[in-house]
């Protein structure tokens, strides 16, 4: 929902305050918190931290979705360096430069000509799933900022400073494990901007308990809003109005807090500005918790009925071990078999009309505990009940769920329309579908068991298209006469069918969420103790009064239903601790029945901000979640319906959703939607003062013109289409509207999609303009002009003079938001929040274009009809329909974006893609003297699709004469700069067959830019059959590819396709090889090979069995050194150029061949390293290895002038080496190491070699990466290296005559030292002498290394 209570007048708020508080302790009630009735964060939040929403104002730049310093206990980004490491991809490169991750955020940017003297706009690769993102400091890792949705606007730069900075996906505690590239700018010149003078004054701690401190202070002259820090400079809070009540602190511990303005990070704080540090501790918890009673049995009910028996079930209670039954206050018999069934004998001659009442109660026998009763069912012998409280829950243009209360003894239910049996159903609810807008149904519904069935209940008139939901809120904090002083009786009630009343609140250890005590006697459900789970009133000074006056509304009122809202933003914090265990889930749902039996309610909202991920950091949350968010609705579900049997009600169940991707996940919505009615999405907050991009509160389309990344998914229209693909059915969606409007100041012209420098003064809180403000001062007024997105279909206010930006959703954008509801035929609309809207404008226009009352509007404006193609070209598409009565014209959409506007009966839309699919659909519209009145549903989607380009005629090469008796004939076809050459299986058979050779060309088109070669199964079979060695080439340009037969294994037909990547792709390779310092000499070109599958699909060849392909590029260029070339391979996952094994050498001409030994598919260049910077005092021995090590990209040093190769090298640093020298890609996604630390360079090459085998580790799951390597340790890792390449050790080589020191040799290490030092890899250091306990130097890893790929022939003796 929605965050805070607005601002109040704040002295008027702290007299009424501290005098509540002082009446308080005098009479016993227990004092709200400025958490619970000030209009401030702990009331509710306006974002959702979804796929765009964010927070006004409870947080350092604007943040509460995610706090840059978690105020949580141990919670911040810096508190988490021992947070347990899970995997890392190499996050360092090996010049300094941090290199990408793959489960790191991709692609981080600048966005040109975005840097100014005080901001900068950063862009990554958005990725729904996880969308929000944390903002480090690259040279010192300390936290900066927050973001969200692929791009950030920094704020509050520093003039003529350089940054650099990285990203990392927000997580908590930090972790810091996979980083993204670092990037680099600096501002210009300018003006800094100008902070408060000055801060708070003279901060007291006024009250301390276990888990909650209560602070005062002097606010500075024009500053009311604060950020509260804790003295390690770590975000705690917001503050306003002088005084605050913070809870869930930690017994036993001292804290020290200080006061900063608002909107101001620690960091950049100055002393003026910065209160007086308090320091306190808090108390020892004293407190005498109860553990909960044993929960009765939930959901008792009648599972059977026979002429002399009755058969109940019910689910069982946590911890019992038995059930008693009992009939009309009799204990009858018990359960101890766990069945949780009892079948009841009926005694002979029951008459009809005897009274049975049943319930059952758990006990646990070990603990002596009993449970209260359930749910009673009462019978009368021979008959059953009428369902009584039919209703409509929800209805669309085509369909109505129906509810009813569940009758006692019923287990099936028929259900009539207009008198015909229309399906049956086990429960109480009921959807009725294929209704037909505008018709009037009757429906009844009959119960019956298998002896009796009812008389059919009280008829419910059906008429689908005019009796829509809607939903608004009233928040509690509304109530005060110093700030809205809007009432309940202010409210339009014939314009709504639901209000929403915000917030109920969790009781946790005998605490609410802002730390005042759950037990008070003054409040009928809390004046006794009250245990963990229970739902508890938000603000006792209010609430109670504010239900007595709803319940009195409703009564005259019989349309509306008044249901409370539990949780919210800042009342989320133990959702996840009470829905983790079912005996806490049990106790909120109780006290849930308890809560709407006495405040008379129709049922609950449940906002649950949010599971799994996301909402306060503070919050409990677990990946569980997910799980338990079902149990926990299937849990109250079964309370309501079990209470509704009693009370002859049925009670309704909704839930507040963020409108996110990630929340229908996490929700569980394919399995927890069952339970509920229906699903209030918060499709609002999509922009908002955390960011000084001026963009849109709520755009209801895809506006191309909005510069964020996720623009396309982030409005409404994408939030209802996510929930609705996500499981959620059409008449259980309700879509969220806003009444307000979100503002920015100092923008340049025209303001939309301006980078503004500040926030203006909101209606009650900065930057929130409530819509009946706009409409009272702005619209029209003051310099302000109003303005019209026609894509978005929101209007926008901007002043010239001030810069002064504000978008809103006015009457017009209802209209199409109602358009929208009727085109997805989903069922109503939610606002936040009815105070908004005092002038009723927008309640209005809902009620008028989204009936609530059954009446049909026979004028109401109809959808086009008949859509059709009337011509197509291959950038362009010409639609045409029948025109609607009363439109004045019509609007096109394709793929949900806004197109064009016509007055006529067909349109021309131009610049589309050839050969492309589009859907499109047409509103009509209604107007009035110029101005929008109506907006149509939409027409029936049509999906087209704009014709082909014209193609080049295909050029057919004659196969070329066999230069030579390996060369094999093809078929060469040409198009568009692409070949193919396809190998004629006849022709070739006969090559093969007639050669001696083992090794065969295909020779491409040196015309073509991109080439493919086809080569049948049959020539791969005889080629395969030539003997071990069998390779197949293909030849093009410069450039050979050797194909090894046996790779493909069993044989089939393939495809070997190579050219240049995309120009992206082109363009990183080109960024990274400077970075580098190397000079690309051939490439980079993509290879692919792939086989033919049984379905006659190419498919990539992932698995080479040991072998690896061979690229060989002919460089005629002079001048090139071959002990300075190496070839790279690029990778796309980390953006980073990573060593690929390969030789080289020079001819005689001064021409270079460069081979490539590639591992597989991918994009490869040949490169050489530009000279060696380094300083290191290398010996003669070392230094052409050194030198070549750091040709191949396998060195790092500890600065840009030194290697370090004198020094010793680590574990992690040696297989990080040997790793790369082999080709071998990181791979972190499964590390078996603990002691691999995640922000290590080395965790994913550790990672890597572990998984080929080359690396066991100390123990089974440490790695001991810092440690040094001895010389017998390298040779292991060597031996399993070679092993790993395919190459076998002799046997029983000995080590006595070639080294005198054999015997301290480990046993381990001995038959590898034999194999190496027979190869020649390893030498010994002295005649006759291993010294294999000596620490390997850098250097003498690079000579080891080298050795080792030279014997594998994957580098240059």
């Amino acid at each position: 929902m929605k965050e805070t209570a607005r601002k109040i007048n704040k002295k008027a708020f702290v007299l009424l305050l501290c005098l509540f508080m002082l009446l308080s302790s005098l009479t016993g009630v227990a004092a709200a918190s400025a958490d619970e009735v000030a209009p401030g964060p702990a009331v509710e939040a306006e974002t959702l931290n979804t796929e765009t929403a964010e927070p006004e104002e409870s947080a350092p730049d604007g943040e509460t979705a995610q706090d840059p310093a978690d105020a949580s206990a141990g919670g911040g980004p810096e508190a988490s360096t021992a947070a347990t490491a899970t995997a890392s991809a190499d996050t360092a490169a090996l010049d300094g430069e941090p290199e990408a991750d793959p489960e790191a955020p991709q692609n981080l940017t600048v966005v040109a000509d975005s840097v100014t003297a005080t901001t900068a706009t950063i862009v990554w690769d958005h990725i729904p799933d996880k969308n929000d993102i944390d903002v480090w400091h690259a040279d010192n890792d300390e936290y900066f900022t927050w973001g969200n949705s692929g791009s950030r606007t920094l704020t509050g730069l520093t003039p003529n400073t350089t940054y650099r900075l990285y990203i990392t996906w927000f997580e908590r505690p930090a972790a810091r494990a996979h980083k993204s590239n670092v990037i680099q700018f600096t501002t210009p010149d300018g003006e800094p901007e100008a902070p408060p003078a000055a801060g708070a004054s003279n901060l007291e701690v006024i009250d301390v308990t276990h888990n909650s401190v209560t602070l005062t202070w002097t606010p500075a002259e024009g500053i009311d809003d604060y950020w509260v820090w804790d003295s390690n400079d770590r975000y705690v809070t917001w503050a306003n109005s002088g005084l605050k009540l913070i809870g869930g602190l930690k017994p036993e511990t001292t804290y020290s807090f200080y006061l900063g303005p608002d909107g101001i990070q620690a960091p950049n704080l100055t002393d003026a500005q910065k209160s007086n540090l308090v320091t306190f501790t808090t108390l020892k918890d004293t407190t005498e918790y109860e553990q909960p009673p044993l929960a009765p049995p939930l959901g008792f009910k009648v599972t059977g009925v026979t002429a002399d028996t009755v058969t109940f079930g019910w689910i069982g209670s946590p911890s019992a071990d038995g059930y008693d039954i009992y009939v009309n206050g009799a204990w009858k018999g018990g359960v101890w078999d766990g069945s949780n069934a009892y079948t009841y004998a009926v005694p002979e001659g029951t008459a009809d009309g005897t009274v049975l009442t049943f319930e059952v109660a758990a006990q646990n026998s070990q603990l002596s505990a009993v449970s209260a009763n359930s749910n009673a069912i009462t019978i009368a012998w021979g008959s059953l009940q009428a369902p009584a409280d039919l209703q409509i829950v929800t209805a669309t243009r085509t369909s109505a769920a129906l509810g009813w209360a569940p009758v006692p003894g019923a287990t099936s239910y028929t259900i009539y329309r207009d008198g015909q049996p229309a399906g049956t159903s086990s429960d109480n609810r009921f959807t009725a579908s294929g209704l037909t807008e505008g018709r009037s149904y009757a429906f009844t519904v009959t119960a019956a068991n298998g002896l009796w069935q009812s008389e059919a209940s009280a008829a419910v008139a059906v008429v689908p298209g005019s009796q829509y939901t809607n939903v608004t809120y009233y928040t509690s904090w509304s109530f005060y006469d110093t700030g809205r002083g809007f009432k309940p009786s202010d409210i339009d009630v014939s314009k709504v069918t639901h209000i929403n009343y915000a917030f109920s609140d969790l009781c946790w250890k005998k605490s609410s969420t802002s730390g005042t005590p759950c037990e008070n006697e003054q409040i009928p459900l809390q004046n006794r103790y009250v245990h963990d789970g229970e739902m508890i009133v938000g603000d006792p000074a209010v609430d109670i009064a504010n239900f007595a006056d709803f319940a009195s509304i409703r009564e005259a009122n019989p349309h509306l239903n008044v249901l409370v809202s539990v949780g919210g933003w800042s009342w989320s914090n133990h959702f996840s601790d009470m829905a983790a265990d079912e005996t806490t889930r049990r106790t909120f749902a109780q006290s849930v029945v308890d809560f709407l039996r006495a405040y008379k309610l129709d049922g609950v909202d449940i906002d649950w901000e949010y599971p799994v991920e996301g909402g306060e950091d503070d919050n409990s949350r677990r990946p569980e979640d997910k799980q338990n968010f079902t149990l926990l609705m299937q849990t109250v579900r079964e309370a309501l319906d079990a209470a509704g049997s009693e009370d002859g009600r049925y009670y309704l169940m909704t839930i507040a959703s963020g409108q996110g991707d990630n929340f229908v996940v996490n929700a569980d919505f394919e399995r927890s939607v069952a339970y509920l009615d229906f699903v209030n999405i918060m499709t609002y907050d999509y922009g908002g003062s955390w960011e000084t991009l001026a963009s849109h509160n709520a755009p209801i389309y895809y506006d191309p013109g909005n510069p964020k990344p996720a623009a396309a998914r982030n409005n409404v229209r994408g939030g209802a289409l996510g929930h609705l693909n996500g499981g959620v059915p059409s008449h259980k969606l309700v879509l969220g509207v806003p009444f307000y409007g979100k503002g920015w100041s100092e923008c340049p012209a025209p303001g939309q999609y301006a980078n503004c420098a500040s926030i203006p003064r909101g209606t009650w809180e900065s930057g929130i303009f409530d819509f009946d403000d706009l409409e009272d001062n702005y619209i029209g007024q003051n310099g302000f002009a109003r303005h019209w997105n026609d894509h978005a279909k929101v209007a926008y206010l901007f002043h010239p003079e001030t810069g002064i930006f504000i978008t809103y959703n006015d009457e017009t954008s209802m209209m199409y938001s109602a358009s929208l509801v009727k085109s997805l035929d989903i069922a109503g609309v939610m606002s936040w929040e009815i105070s908004g809207d005092e002038n009723r404008t927008l309640s209005a226009q809902l009620a008028r274009d989204l009936p609530i009352d059954g009446t049909v509007n026979e004028r109401a404006l109809k959808a086009p009809a008949g859509v059709a193609l009337a011509a197509k070209k291959p950038n362009e598409l010409t639609v045409k329909w029948e025109p609607a009565a009363d439109a004045a014209g019509y609007e096109i959409y394709m793929d949900g974006r806004f197109v064009g506007y016509t007055e006529g009966s067909s349109m021309t839309v131009g610049t589309l893609s050839p050969n492309t699919a589009y859907t499109v659909h047409v509103l009509a519209i209604r107007k009035a003297e110029g101005k929008v009145v109506e907006v149509s549903p939409a027409s029936p989607a049509l999906t087209v699709s704009t014709s082909p380009l014209p193609q080049p005629p295909v050029i057919a090469v004659p196969p070329a004469s066999p230069g030579s008796g390996n060369e094999l004939a093809a078929t060469v076809t040409s198009s568009g700069g692409q070949s193919t050459s396809t190998v004629q299986k006849e022709a070739a058979l006969q090559t093969i067959k007639a050669s001696a050779s083992s090794s065969f060309e295909v020779k491409a088109d040196d015309r073509a830019d991109q080439i493919a070669v086809v080569v049948p199964r049959e020539v791969i079979e005889a080629v395969a059959a030539k003997g071990e060695d069998a390779k197949l080439t293909v030849v093009w340009r410069q450039t050979r590819l050797v194909v090894p037969i046996r790779a493909i294994d069993p044989p089939a037909g393939i495809r070997i396709a190579v050219g240049p990547p995309s120009a992206e792709a082109v363009d990183a390779i080109r960024r990274l090889a400077e970075k580098r310092g190397l000079t690309l000499l051939a490439g980079p070109l993509e290879i692919a090979v792939e086989r033919l599958a049984p379905d006659q699909t190419y498919e990539p060849v992932t698995a080479w069995g040991g072998h690896r392909l061979s690229q060989i590029f002919e460089l005629p260029e002079a001048g090139a050194d071959p002990d300075r070339m190496t070839g790279v391979a690029y990778w796309p996952g980390g953006n980073e150029l990573r060593s690929v094994p390969s030789l080289s050498s020079a001819g005689e001409s001064g021409s270079v061949t460069a081979e490539l030994k590639l591992g597989g598919n991918g994009i490869y260049a040949a490169a050489v390293k530009n000279g060696f910077p380094y300083k290191d005092n290398l010996a003669g021995w070392a230094r052409p290895a050194v030198e070549r090590a750091d040709a191949k990209l396998l060195l790092t040093g500890p600065s840009d002038a030194y290697l370090g190769a004198n020094d010793g090298i680590t574990r992690a640093e040696f297989v990080s080496m040997l790793v790369r020298g082999l080709g071998l890609l990181p791979d972190a996604s499964d590390t078996p190491f603990r002691d691999v630390d995640e922000d290590s360079p080395y965790s994913g090459d550790i990672a890597s070699a572990a998984r080929a085998g080359i690396v066991n580790g100390r123990t089974a799951d440490t790695f001991d990466p810092e440690g040094a390597i001895s010389r017998q340790e390298m040779a292991a890792v060597l031996a399993r290296a070679l092993q790993f390449e395919g190459q076998r050790p002799p046997d029983g080589k000995s080590l006595k005559e070639r080294f005198g020191d054999y015997g301290s040799i480990a046993g381990y290490a001995q038959a590898p030292v034999a194999w190496l030092a027979e190869l020649g890899i390893l030498k010994g250091i002295a005649p006759a002498l291993f010294d294999p306990h000596a620490n390997v130097t850098k250097a003498q890893a690079a000579v080891a290394v080298l050795r080792a790929l030279a014997a594998l022939e994957l580098a240059d003796e």
